[in-house]
């Protein structure tokens, strides 16, 4: 097999400022990480409450570990269901008022379940332009039509309904944006689900245990959480571990239990992520100062960036994009905020559109007002020197 074909795609992305390669992180995510020996300033981790370096967490694991062992050896209907499973499953429905919950190794599968089992060829799957991979390609696996909506456009969503034709609609959403930072508008949506008695999917992976009445997300913020039919979450930002799920009405996770593939063909996640999950839940649960700071922080550093008149979208949480433009010129940038101890990697097409790359900003509840500080301080150099204040 010849690989020039490969080689030359490699070149074309690295002269588009495209290429994409790993840095090797030699200690715990956190506010700060070690990289070949030096200590960064990370405002990259989706680690937004600190859970994945917690003792709690840690102690839970590795006693898990000792009972359970690591690998679950099997899928879920052969013989790798145990009962953690069961026990956070059962903790996760009752958590945000739903009647079942069913657990994935991760958030991907979990939308690619979801979409890829209950939609069916006479029915309407409709997603706002700027939602994660993980649900474009859910839906692609769907065979029910597909349209995306722009993004937060409601009317557009109207329209689309309006002309009917379909057996069932899916309208599907992320609540929390994870590029923009910005929020779904759950109010308008709900009450388009009750006049085209739509199914109502809300991916809170960036928003559980951050916002809302304990952490249950944007949906329980604005007193929704009832209305939205299919809850989608994962372990691996705020809750520090690994693993997804969704939480819905009983007969939809039977349903997933006995057509999802990515449910049925796969692994169970291991017994301690569950542990670990649940512990997490815990922690969420009484020690809210956690959400407090990092709302907080995300608060004052909006307001400075935007005092610096740096292009942040239309965030309003913890997650603040500075949009720049074109691809190389923010991975110019990102290399030297790296090189003044800064970690903010690029984000650059396909993740976003054309034109839109940008540095994308995440908080931690651990950054602290002198980590706040050094970042302006090293943002308003770059910027200066490189004339990224725009109008918003």
């Amino acid at each position: 097999m010849s690989n020039k074909w490969i080689e030359q795609q490699l070149d074309v992305l690295n002269e588009q400022g495209l290429y994409r390669s790993m840095l090797d992180i030699d200690s715990a995510t956190g506010p700060r990480v070690r990289v070949d020996g030096q200590e960064k300033l990370a405002f990259c981790s989706n680690n937004y409450l600190g859970l994945a370096g917690h003792s709690d967490i840690v102690t839970v694991v590795q006693d898990g570990v000792a009972h359970w062992g690591f690998g679950a050896g099997a899928s879920r209907l052969i013989s790798g269901n145990q009962s953690p499973h069961g026990k956070l499953q059962q903790r996760l429905a009752r958590w945000l008022g739903k009647q079942a919950a069913l657990v994935f190794p991760t958030g991907y599968m979990t939308n690619l379940a979801i979409l890829g089992a209950l939609p069916g060829k006479d029915d309407l799957i409709l997603l706002d332009k700027l939602v994660h991979a993980s649900i474009v390609d859910g839906a692609k696996s769907s065979d029910a039509t597909v349209r995306v909506f722009p993004h937060r456009q409601i009317d557009k969503i109207h329209r689309l309904l309006e002309r009917g034709g379909f057996r069932q609609a899916y309208i599907v959403t992320e609540s929390l944006f994870s590029m923009d930072g910005d929020s779904a508008d759950l109010v308008e949506l709900v009450e388009l689900k009750k006049k085209y008695e739509a199914c109502l999917i809300v991916d809170e992976a960036h928003a559980l245990g951050c916002i809302g009445p304990g952490g249950k997300g944007c949906a329980a913020e604005t007193g929704l959480l009832g209305d939205v039919d299919i809850v989608v979450g994962t372990f691996s930002k705020a809750l520090g571990g690994a693993g997804g799920f969704v939480a819905a009405d009983r007969s939809i996770v039977e349903i997933l239990i006995n057509k999802a593939r990515p449910f049925i063909y796969t692994t169970g996640v291991p017994a301690v992520h569950c542990l670990a999950a649940e512990t997490a839940l815990n922690i969420i649960d009484r020690e809210p100062q956690r959400r407090e700071k990092l709302n907080e922080n995300a608060r004052i550093l909006r307001n400075r960036l935007n005092e610096m008149e740096l292009n942040t979208a239309a965030s309003d949480s913890y997650i603040i994009p500075i949009v720049v433009g074109d691809a190389q010129t923010t991975v110019d940038l990102s290399v030297k905020l790296w090189e003044a101890g800064i970690m903010i990697p690029a984000i650059r097409p396909p993740t976003v559109a054309p034109g839109s790359s940008r540095l994308r900003i995440s908080l931690m509840c651990e950054h602290t007002s002198a980590d706040l500080d050094s970042l302006c301080d090293c943002l308003q150099k770059v910027s200066a020197a490189n004339h990224l204040g725009q109008v918003k």
